[in-house]
């Protein structure tokens, strides 16, 4: 065996560097499994786990030593629990955009009267409207057009700084309930324009009915709030990019504050 072989003093180090490496891709893999776009069905297992492997590679070398190192199984464990959450969180915002938005879609599809026609929809495995469908598609799309993706990578460069490996699980509760509280308020932001609108045409239908009882409104009603709501919903649509761009924009940032 050649000298440098025979030193301990590498063989602790390379044990070290693996330790950390393996740290550091548990980390990866949960913001890569909440994050929306690439924890998709669509996208081929081993092209994500290539891509975890990969990423974990990059970052090793820039990321601080732990804390503490394990002293067993049970604290190794432990450990990379808490790594995981650490990267879940960080994803989890994003998904939480994703969900404001189809949380916008599912209220105008009820109002419209499409919330009988859902589908599944194979990239997430669930049921999801038509306007949420769509909602969400471009909002990845847009997720993409932002660089979020590579911002977010930084962001869990950054993360290490506040969380650093062995500090254990991070998180704010109360911090968790307001961003929650805040995501559903923007999607009632986004469907507000059409349940408004709509709103105000069963308005003039119960008037109607009131004073013209031969009205067949059960038939009037649909085809006019579906013209309706599709209309509004075709305005919205040409604002959608203004009012997600900057949440999206704001997303690592508001990603870490999770974590203090």
């Amino acid at each position: 065996m050649p000298p440098i072989l025979d030193n301990p003093a590498i063989w602790a180090l390379t044990q070290g560097k693996i330790v950390l490496w393996l740290r550091v891709m548990v980390r990866v893999t949960g913001l890569l499994v909440t994050k929306p776009g690439l924890s998709q069905e669509r996208i081929p297992l081993p092209v994500r786990a290539s891509l975890t492997l990969m990423i974990a590679v990059l970052m090793t070398p820039v990321i601080p030593a732990a804390l503490v190192m394990p002293t067993g199984m049970w604290q190794m464990l432990g450990l990379l629990v808490a790594e995981l959450a650490t990267g879940m969180i960080l994803g989890l915002f994003v998904s939480w955009i994703i969900e404001a938005v189809s949380f916008a879609g599912h209220m105008m599809d009820a109002q419209m009267g499409f919330s009988f026609v859902q589908f599944l929809d194979p990239s997430s495995a669930q049921t999801t409207s038509i306007s949420g469908s769509i909602l969400m598609q471009l909002t990845l799309l847009f997720i993409f057009i932002s660089g979020l993706h590579h911002q977010m990578i930084l962001a869990l460069v950054e993360s290490y700084r506040i969380v650093p490996i062995g500090s254990g699980i991070p998180g704010n509760p109360q911090m968790i309930i307001v961003i929650i509280g805040q995501m559903l308020t923007k999607g009632f932001q986004l469907a507000f324009p059409v349940v408004l609108a709509l709103f105000f045409i069963d308005v003039l239908e119960g008037i109607s009915g009131r004073f013209m009882p031969q009205l067949q409104l059960m038939q009037l009603a649909f085809p006019i709030k579906i013209a309706a709501g599709l209309s509004i919903l075709g305005v919205v649509l040409r604002e959608f990019s203004a009012w997600i761009l900057p949440m999206l924009e704001a997303a690592p940032r508001e990603a870490l504050r999770l974590l203090r």
